[in-house]
């Protein structure tokens, strides 16, 4: 009776996870994949592993806690899962595709910290007929991305190589061989902010205008490649709307808005100055670079002011959030320019090295800096690693990492730093296993 009651207990266990085994089917050719990916690093400032900017330097009568102790980090938050789903054909023979993406940093689905959230990076869909392309979903922003960037420090907003995942309609065309066009519009957000059903409210969608954007690429491989990169050049841009808002008095009895453009423009490339020699790549010589300038695209360009500076403001320095009565509210975008550059060399088909710098100024004005005294002015990267394949499966990765950044005013209260700017050094060890 006894063993009846064990065998009996252990079949009670075992088929519900029978039940479950192989159940994830598609009616579809689905392909799982990703990747695990493990982080150690040193930092000069008490700064987090996703680090972006510098925090101020400490004078003698204002010490600043994160300039003072430098701090060791640990996360493998950046691993990730993702699904490439291949269906039947549609319209005239489209083939038809979606892609769906999330990891566990968090940071997509909350301002706050999250870290360890399973949440989205990607959900698209795609229909391909033999020169175009319709993409409908939640990708990069269909314009001015960098080519073959290549670093450990992972960072959403590091200076254009992609800089932000939104909703989008994209049409992607090309022209002959060589030259592809892709128009799209988007949202001018990433929705994911924000717990109001999904989207993130403000300024951008009152003004009821999608952002706008054409991106035109010439690529050939008639000079040779380096893996799947060849000679490209492009040229991309996007206009917009925003609707900021400001209220006359304390309780919106008296609201008053007006209307602003934004825009944004990069210049992009990749030149494999020795390319690969029948497809290995050792003594491979690339170089890649992103040149930009904007306005109003503060969640594509990293550290940009967030908000409109007033231009009309009377002897008040304000920002326009609680702008009091008699201020005459004349909003406008400070200009950000800056560029990305990266040169990279293969000692062997499996190990490579990557220099890279990046530079960024914001055009702030007097005003600005007294309202937003943290607002940063200028912001430069420095970064050099050593990358080892060690198979498909198996990546290491070793990296310096130098930031300097200087910021809009001084800060006056103690604890906080004084400066206004800061520089921090990062070494960082990073291992992938892909899947």
């Amino acid at each position: 009776m006894k063993k009846f009651i064990v065998i009996a207990l252990a079949l009670f266990l075992v088929l519900p996870a029978l039940s479950y085994a192989g159940s994830m089917t598609s009616r579809w050719d689905v392909t799982f994949g990703g990747y695990v990916k493990f982080d150690v690093g040193w930092m000069s400032q008490g700064q987090g592993i996703d680090y972006r900017a510098a925090g101020r330097e400490s004078i003698s009568l204002s010490k600043s806690q994160v300039d003072e102790y430098a701090v060791t980090n640990w996360y493998s938050g950046e691993t990730r899962f993702n699904f490439a789903i291949k269906g039947p054909a549609a319209w005239n023979g489209a083939k038809t595709s979606a892609f769906i993406e999330g990891d566990f940093r968090g940071v997509a689905g909350s301002r706050a910290t999250a870290t360890g959230l399973f949440t989205l990076r990607h959900a698209f869909m795609d229909f391909k007929w033999a020169n175009t392309t319709l993409l409908l979903g939640h990708t990069w922003q269909p314009w001015g991305l960098i080519p073959s960037f290549n670093m450990l420090a992972f960072s959403e907003n590091h200076f254009m190589k992609g800089a932000t995942r939104v909703p989008q309609v994209r049409v992607t065309q090309k022209l002959n061989k060589e030259f592809s066009a892709q128009l799209a519009i988007a949202s001018p957000n990433q929705v994911l902010w924000g717990n109001n059903g999904g989207n993130y409210i403000d300024d951008k969608n009152r003004a009821l205008m999608p952002d706008t954007s054409l991106d035109i690429k010439y690529a050939t491989d008639k000079c040779g490649k380096i893996g799947p990169w060849m000679l490209t050049f492009g040229l991309g841009g996007m206009w917009g709307k925003e609707k900021v808002t400001w209220q006359e008095n304390a309780v919106w009895t008296l609201p008053g808005s007006k209307n602003i453009d934004r825009w944004g423009a990069s210049f992009y490339g990749y030149i494999p100055i020795i390319p690969e020699k029948k497809g290995n790549k050792t003594n491979a010589l690339g170089f890649t670079w992103n040149a930009f300038s904007g306005q109003g695209v503060g969640a594509m360009l990293p550290a940009y002011p967030g908000t409109p500076y007033n231009r009309g403001a009377d002897a008040v320095y304000t920002g326009l959030g609680l702008t009091n009565t008699g201020v005459n509210n004349d909003p406008m975008y400070a200009t950000t320019s800056g560029a990305w550059a990266q040169l990279t060399y293969y000692y062997t088909d499996s190990v490579s090295s990557n220099v890279l710098w990046g530079y960024q100024s914001n055009n702030l004005s007097q005003q600005y800096e007294l309202a937003n005294p943290a607002a940063t002015r200028n912001l430069q990267n420095f970064v050099i690693n050593i990358m080892y394949d060690v198979n498909p499966a198996v990546r290491f990765g070793l990296e310096y990492t130098r930031i300097t950044t200087s910021y809009g005013y001084w800060i006056a209260p103690a604890g906080a730093g004084s400066q206004p700017k800061g520089s921090l050094d990062a070494i960082r060890f990073g291992a992938f296993y892909f899947f």
